[in-house]
């Protein structure tokens, strides 16, 4: 009776795995659904992408020269003024006394002086008499200039034109010299200031078109010109400063934003180019997953092909090595995929590839 009861123990067991089995066979024969494309050639003028900083024409924090207390505020914040604008005024104390007093002390130094010229030309007085004349009335000529130009540094002009920022004072309150008021800054036009590695620095020469993009205006990009290259290799980061200006008319872009530039050099290249989604990244190499045909049983097959990439635009990545056109690649559903499985198409969604995606919609 035990030996009845052991036997059908290990026959039960047999059963189960041989059903597994079964089963495991029956999986890794199925097919696996996943979307396909044919490898392409695309042409593709080579690019230096780099990251860079917008920088105003002109910028800076307005400040007085002299010390004192703010008497009038004449702007308002993120206002647009033009050079020459008066903006705020310092409190004058005995300045302008001081002032009408040289005046009138240059008018009297000229009336002497004429009057004795005329009497010098009748021999009526000497020569040295006109000569002190002269120098007295150009010593308090000198006065009241140095005067005005006092006066002039209690007030606070604009130096060229451009949008005000946020004002820094208020009427009533003591200034040292030096302390920021408000900042300026000249739009339009607006640089980028970008960095090149130094192999791809002769690729770059004034007058080449740029193209910068920006996250506050995801999906536009502003178009520039390069105008200006460092003459010099960064020791550090081994890269040369490049800068480029661009037309903002609707004062878009703003200094100090973080920039994406794109600049081509050459002409366009034929080149192998596959869906992004398509490329399998690891640090040992790069690869791909082909779909082969079976010449007798007419099947795809999955094989895991290693590639060499090089740059990529958009959901689109360029195959230096490892791929040739009319190939078939595995662009999703890779995930499930082993050397040799059978492979069934199921193009229904087919993934993004595009060079110039559209930002996705919010």
């Amino acid at each position: 009776m035990i030996q009845t009861s052991r036997f059908r123990s290990i026959a039960f067991a047999m059963l189960v795995a041989a059903i597994n089995g079964c089963y495991a066979a029956r999986a890794q024969d199925a097919a696996q659904s996943v979307s396909t494309a044919t490898v392409t050639i695309g042409h593709w003028q080579p690019q230096i992408e780099a990251v860079g900083n917008l920088r105003a024409r002109w910028g800076t924090d307005l400040s007085f020269q002299t010390a004192g207390i703010v008497s009038e505020i004449m702007f308002h914040s993120g206002e647009d003024v033009q050079k020459g604008t008066v903006l705020a005024r310092l409190q004058l104390n005995d300045e302008p006394g001081l002032l009408d007093q040289y005046r009138a002390q240059a008018a009297l130094d000229e009336i002497n002086f004429n009057r004795d010229t005329k009497q010098f030309q009748v021999s009526a007085v000497s020569k040295a008499i006109v000569d002190r004349d002269r120098l007295t009335m150009e010593a308090d000529r000198a006065h009241v200039r140095s005067e005005e130009g006092i006066i002039a540094t209690k007030e606070l002009r604009a130096p060229f034109a451009g949008r005000l920022g946020v004002r820094r004072i208020d009427p009533g309150r003591y200034l040292v010299p030096g302390t920021a008021v408000v900042t300026l800054q000249s739009l339009d036009p607006i640089y980028v200031d970008f960095y090149v590695p130094q192999n791809l620095s002769p690729h770059i020469a004034n007058g080449n078109t740029v193209s910068v993009q920006v996250d506050a205006w995801p999906g536009r990009a502003f178009a520039g010109v390069v105008t200006a290259i460092t003459p010099q290799v960064d020791a550090q980061s081994r890269t040369v400063l490049v800068r480029a200006q661009l037309a903002n008319p609707d004062h878009a872009l703003v200094p100090g934003a973080f920039a994406r530039v794109t600049t081509s050099y050459d002409t366009a290249k034929a080149t192998v180019v596959v869906p992004r989604v398509a490329v399998q990244y690891a640090t040992s190499g790069n690869s791909i997953w082909l779909a082969v045909r079976d010449a007798k049983s007419n099947a795809l097959h999955a094989h895991q092909q290693g590639i060499r990439t090089g740059q990529s635009r958009g959901d689109l990545v360029e195959v230096v090595s490892g791929l040739k056109s009319g190939e078939k690649i595995v662009t999703s559903g890779q995930m499930k995929l082993y050397e040799g499985a059978l492979i069934q198409e199921n193009n229904a969604i087919e993934p993004d590839s595009s060079a110039t995606p559209a930002p996705p919609e919010e």
